[in-house]
């Protein structure tokens, strides 16, 4: 690394992307479009000649001969053209990792769930005996990771950053699943799809979805893939149907002699798709299934956070699009009350009109986007407007009765009213906490 970085955005990624460059003594600039009261990460580190914000001049291109950019920032700014139009190259932070990394890595994207499949992946290796960590879009900045500690990288890759990344090699790349998403960013499903596929670049062995591959079939090729997911009463995994095992609606079972316990077909299907990874990294089916008995699902996902009187409280805040909504209707019985709505988004919510009509009793807008969601469902379920999270969940206290179950499951993205998911989950919990007993 010769010349100067410019940095664009100075979110998490970007100051990442500092520290990293202050501790190997690479000079770089940063660029954010904010003002500095509206940047969370601390600024008060850097020297004012290296920072700009909100607006630019040439100066900012001097020397440079790398622009990073953030997952994050916008795709149609004028700088990311200008640095084009000079004939800079345009990289991630995800590229620079690579440029050390001398692990073998495992890369996983998809529209739902890859926090989750990392994670996971993460559990089973160590659980065997490897030392892996997941990191990238789970919120752990990979330039942070000390490689030589590790035997695998497991990177989780969002279409944000697929979208700018030049180097692909993996040593195995699983493309779980894709649903309506981001369009708002990627104009099309076509588009975004394109994305999601650049995982398959240049790696070693490529895994797939079963039901992906055969939706998009014309545009998929099934050479060289790895194909795993669901028959009718077995698992296919990397092109095999495992006859061993076998599953009914909440429980996988291998050959009867221990039984794993799933939250919904979204999530069997995540495991599935880590036992392919892992057996190809030499581990049995047998032994990835029994890891999984220990491990611990992450938060915000259809996660049981109280239980009281025969009424059960579901966090779902991680659902920002309709389909996860969906896999925690699918998971959950009759009886629903269903706290949906966010910030708005371009999200097609239709599909939801018959398992809301089927399983919710009641369903409880909040957020901005409750109107644009009500055009587009088509149900006879009663609907209640809340104000608030402590509103909606007075309201889901106030119409539960015996076997509700009560769940947060968004369909939408968090910024309306909180910061992240997480904050919205955490506010559910809290509100329970103070209003239900």
């Amino acid at each position: 690394m010769s010349g100067i970085k410019l940095i664009l955005g100075l979110g998490v990624t970007g100051s990442s992307c500092a520290n990293y460059f202050i501790q190997n003594d690479i000079e770089f600039r940063i660029f954010d479009t904010r003002p500095a009261s509206n940047i969370d990460q601390p600024i008060s580190t850097y020297n004012a000649n290296i920072l700009y914000l909100q607006k630019y001049d040439d100066s900012i291109f001097d020397q440079i001969d790398e622009v990073v950019i953030s997952p994050g920032f916008d795709k149609n700014h004028e700088i990311l053209k200008e640095s084009a139009t000079r004939g800079i190259r345009q990289l991630t932070d995800i590229d620079i990792f690579k440029k050390y990394c001398n692990k073998p890595i495992i890369s996983v994207t998809g529209t739902n769930g890859k926090t989750t499949i990392v994670s996971m992946i993460e559990h089973v290796l160590c659980c065997s005996g490897r030392k892996a960590i997941a990191c990238g879009n789970n919120g752990i900045s990979p330039l942070s990771v000390n490689t030589d500690l590790y035997d695998y990288i497991i990177l989780e890759l969002s279409s944000y950053q697929l979208e700018y990344m030049c180097d692909f090699n993996s040593y195995i790349s699983l493309f779980a699943n894709i649903d309506q998403d981001h369009l708002e960013r990627h104009e099309s499903m076509f588009y975004y799809l394109d994305i999601k596929l650049k995982i398959f670049k240049s790696s070693n062995f490529s895994i797939i979805n079963k039901s992906l591959l055969e939706a998009y079939k014309n545009k998929i090729g099934i050479e060289d893939k790895y194909v795993y997911g669901l028959t009718d009463t077995n698992v296919l995994i990397n092109n095999k149907v495992i006859n061993q095992v076998s599953y009914d609606s909440s429980t996988l079972y291998f050959n009867k002699k221990f039984n794993l316990l799933y939250r919904g077909t979204h999530n069997l299907e995540n495991i599935v798709g880590v036992c392919s990874v892992v057996e190809l990294l030499n581990i049995d089916i047998i032994e990835c299934l029994r890891s999984l008995i220990s491990y611990s699902h992450l938060p915000h996902r259809i996660e049981l956070v109280h239980s009281y009187k025969n009424i059960d409280w579901y966090n779902d805040s991680k659902s920002t699009n309709s389909a996860s909504t969906k896999v925690a209707l699918e998971y959950l019985d009759n009886n629903v009350i269903l706290i949906m709505g966010g910030a708005k988004k371009d999200i097609n919510y239709k599909p939801l009109s018959p398992l809301i009509n089927q399983k919710v009793k009641l369903l409880i807008f909040i957020g901005e986007n409750k109107k644009y969601i009500y055009h587009q469902l088509n149900i006879n379920t009663k609907i209640i407007n809340a104000n608030s999270m402590d509103d909606a969940v007075m309201i889901a206290n106030d119409h539960a009765g015996d076997g509700s179950k009560i769940l947060l499951s968004p369909a939408s993205p968090s910024f309306d009213m909180f910061n992240n998911f997480e904050e919205r989950g955490n506010a559910f919990k809290q509100a329970i906490d103070k209003y239900v007993n």
